[in-house]
């Protein structure tokens, strides 16, 4: 503590919490001030003392310790890694698992209005992120941007979306439990409301599937298990019909995207047109049935039309690429198609000066000018799939690539099942597969599985991921908080991004998990420091 003039200005205590609350204000919002706040926070631990407690706490409160199984298997996973470097690399992005429960966990315990507070202070710095890249996306600002993901400036779009997810759920608690002990903070629940849906919105903007498909899930069970306490069965009956119709009715939605697209035009290939308006030949390839909005790619291609028209409305040559880095005249190919518009002169003569930039920008269908539709994601998703089932090259598109990146998973855990690869050859392990499996992905997109139960398995194996998993859910089960709703929106958030992401692959990731997990989520939250631990307990 700070004293002077035998006034105490600032606590451990003050410090402590004070830097709780930069932590989770700096998730969302900058990289470097998440670092400094678990430096700090370590810090501070270390000048509190009280050591002999502390370990007296950890000597007591044995459902703790298997948190530290998390962190102990990367360190032993170091013993059979060849590549040191890359495994202290890890280390370091893993420290999280290890500092934040072991300082949480000894440190004094928050009351329920600053566990709130904490919560709302989040939401708001969240709620501040999205409206800067939202500010972004709707060209508010000077900041170019050539794909929705860009407008996430400060951390992972992926990220983002699983933090908007849980602010979401968050303030959605508060609406319904708001009481006179947070008055003074959020004096109103409107607001709240407002950010929420906002957040959707939100959501919707960022195409975040990930994001979206997280939050209905998690709706649907908290929706299901809280409707349950309602003791009138008419209103539970009518939520809970709610409740299943909501899913049932985005299957629909899907399921018609997914028939839309493969509906296509009905033309006799023998009676193709074979040359323009101008008088120059088409180039049909009836052999490629690749299609936009239902439409051919490959029929009525004049290059010769085509590129003497580009290239006067274009500084970008019809021959060299796009700004996304994409063959220019294919990205042109798809849009003229997805307009239903031939690729010749008269064709190109059709699109708009948006199109133009669209197209130069390296946009493929118009629909995905379109800054509401979740439809251009869905349609996104089905092209590449049908793309990469037709036997074309993955790179670039990100659900396409993912089967790839689970193949390689396969063949790497196979050959290690037991210990796995160890902590530091993961990155080896990939790169391994990639040269000698002759896959036609590119090399700047041979990236890991996307799935950190996965990930856990590669790199320890079965025995050190069951150990993990053992780490995670243990003291869950001896504190029993499986009926804590900010514990079973939050776990629910994380596991299933597991399922699509290495969350816990970066420090935004692993930092955002470990804090919520050890302190919101009030793990550790009432283990006071006294000096007799039994007591305590």
């Amino acid at each position: 503590m700070i004293k002077r003039s035998n006034k105490i200005f600032f606590s451990n205590r003050d410090v402590y919490y004070f830097t709780l609350v930069l932590l989770a204000m700096s998730l969302p919002l900058s990289i470097f001030t998440t670092t400094l706040a678990e430096i700090i926070l370590v810090l501070n631990w270390i000048v509190e003392g009280n050591f002999s407690q502390k370990i007296a706490i950890l000597k007591y409160r044995k459902s703790v310790l298997p948190v530290f199984l998390i962190y102990l298997i990367h360190l032993i996973g170091m013993i059979h890694s060849s590549d040191l470097s890359y495994g202290f690399h890890d280390l370091k992005i893993k420290l999280p698992t290890l500092i934040l429960p072991l300082v949480i966990c000894t440190s004094a315990s928050l009351n329920e209005k600053e566990i709130r507070n904490l919560f709302i202070l989040f939401s708001l710095a969240v709620f501040g992120s999205t409206l800067i890249s939202g500010s972004i996306y709707f060209n508010l600002t000077n900041r170019e941007i050539l794909d929705y993901r860009e407008i996430s400036i400060f951390i992972s779009h992926i990220r983002l979306a699983l933090m908007v997810d849980l602010a979401l759920f968050s303030l959605l608690y508060l609406v319904f439990t708001g009481n006179r002990e947070i008055r003074l903070i959020w004096q109103l629940q409107w607001p709240s409301v407002i950010i929420i849906a906002w957040f959707i919105v939100f959501l919707v903007i960022l195409k975040s599937i990930t994001g979206l498909t997280i939050l209905i899930c998690v709706a649907f069970i908290l929706g299901w298990k809280y409707s349950g306490r309602i003791r009138d069965i008419a209103p539970r009956f009518i939520i809970r019909i709610f409740i299943i119709t909501i899913p049932l009715l985005i299957a629909t939605y899907v399921s018609h995207a997914i028939e839309k697209y493969f509906r296509t035009d009905n033309l006799n290939f023998e009676e193709l047109d074979q040359t323009t308006k101008q008088g120059n030949p088409y180039y049909h390839d009836v052999q490629n049935r690749l299609t936009e909005n239902g439409h051919f790619v490959y029929l009525y291609i004049c290059e010769k039309e085509l590129r003497e028209e580009w290239n006067k409305i274009s500084t970008l040559s019809y021959d060299g690429r796009d700004r996304k880095g994409q063959t220019l005249k294919f990205t042109l190919f798809r849009y003229l198609t997805s307009k239903n518009l031939r690729k010749d002169a008269e064709g190109l003569n059709n699109l708009s000066r948006a199109d133009i930039k669209a197209i130069e920008n390296g946009l493929t269908n118009y629909i995905f000018l379109h800054k509401f539709s979740i439809y251009a994601r869905i349609y996104e998703i089905i092209w590449e799939l049908d793309s990469f089932s037709r036997g074309d090259d993955p790179s670039g598109h990100s659900v396409a690539q993912r089967i790839i990146y689970l193949k390689a998973a396969w063949e790497i855990i196979s050959q290690h099942p037991v210990f796995g690869v160890g902590t530091g050859d993961l990155k080896s392990a990939y790169d391994a597969y990639y040269e000698n499996s002759g896959n036609m992905i590119s090399e700047e997109w041979r990236f890991r599985a996307h799935n950190q139960f996965v990930t856990f398995i590669i790199t320890f194996g079965l025995t050190g991921f069951l150990l993990i998993l053992a780490g995670f859910l243990i003291p869950v089960f001896l504190e029993k908080k499986w009926g804590d709703y900010y514990f079973l929106s939050f776990i629910l958030i994380c596991f299933m991004s597991f399922l699509n992401e290495d969350t816990l692959e970066t420090q935004t990731g692993v930092s955002f998990f470990m804090f919520f997990y050890s302190e919101i989520i009030k793990l550790f939250s009432r283990w006071q420091i006294c000096t007799d631990p039994v007591k305590s307990s």
